[in-house]
């Protein structure tokens, strides 16, 4: 079913390819294998998979093998009209502008029916574990906030709070703060921060946006625990957090590192649900 060439990306990207083979597709891997860049031909390939989530440092994608690989060079060999299936965060890109260029099909994973859903959920109960560890007392009874109260945000909360720990949700859109009451929180608008954050002991941020400046983080005590869940930018600067003094821990792509292989399932799931709609729609 389908050449597919994954470029890059971390352990889920790996189980993503075994699991396609599995399936009968044929897959090319790029800097998951060592030496699989001798043998890759993109331009055999019917859909291109770029890294869950959409994560680039100096211009590079993560490899597994520790190659150097630049999406937009992927990209810029492949046939034109190319499936293309990525995560979101490709605006103003290089690799975006090479889609455009090359007039290549883009579909977001997230377009798929029911991987938003379940990769938050298998999101939520890796920030739990981290959580518990970041911590020596249990979460019944601690106070804890949660930034953002989106898919992600939401399913975080709601797992915190079942095991007893004292959430307060803080979300920009009073929508958001309705639904967090309506599930038993209590939930306020992202300007009570500081107000609130005196009384904290866990921070978890879901929001890819600076919503904490220093001024905001400087009102937390400094024995709480700041859990940097969002995907870049993320929700403060961790240099801010340091010269605070305050216990921090970056963890994107929390999926593909604490259960790659259920991560893998959701991603083959979307892959195979967003190439098959590509083919239908090509033969009407």
């Amino acid at each position: 079913m389908g050449n597919f060439f994954i470029a890059g990306g971390d352990s889920r990207a790996l189980r993503l390819a075994q699991r396609l083979k599995r399936g009968r597709g044929q897959v090319q891997t790029l800097g998951l294998l060592e030496g699989d860049e001798q043998t890759v031909r993109p331009e055999q390939a019917d859909a291109i998979l770029l890294p869950y989530p959409w994560s680039v440092r100096g211009g590079l994608i993560p490899t597994l093998t520790g190659l150097s690989v630049h999406p937009e060079n992927v990209l810029r060999v492949v046939s034109p009209g190319t499936l293309v299936l990525a995560g979101g965060g490709l605006e103003d890109t290089p690799a975006m502008n090479e889609i455009r260029r090359r007039e290549l099909r883009l579909r977001l994973y997230g377009e798929a029916q029911g991987f938003a859903e379940r990769n938050a959920a298998i999101s939520a109960e890796a920030a739990v574990f981290y959580a518990m560890g970041e911590t020596e007392a249990t979460l019944e009874g601690l106070p804890v906030m949660v930034l953002g109260y989106g898919l992600f945000g939401r399913e975080t909360a709601r797992r915190l709070n079942a095991l007893g720990a004292r959430v307060t949700v803080l979300a920009r859109r009073e929508e958001a703060r309705q639904l967090a009451r309506s599930d038993g929180m209590r939930a306020c608008p992202v300007e009570a921060f500081s107000a609130l954050a005196g009384e904290s002991r866990m921070v978890l941020n879901t929001v890819p946006a600076r919503v904490l400046s220093r001024e905001r983080l400087s009102a937390l005590p400094k024995d709480c625990v700041l859990l940097e869940l969002a995907s870049a930018p993320g929700g403060f600067d961790p240099e801010d957090a340091r010269k605070l003094g305050l216990r921090q821990r970056n963890l994107p792509g929390l999926p593909g590192k604490y259960a790659p292989e259920a991560a893998a399932e959701a991603l083959e799931k979307a892959c195979r649900q967003l190439f098959s709609r590509e083919m239908e729609e090509k033969t009407l």
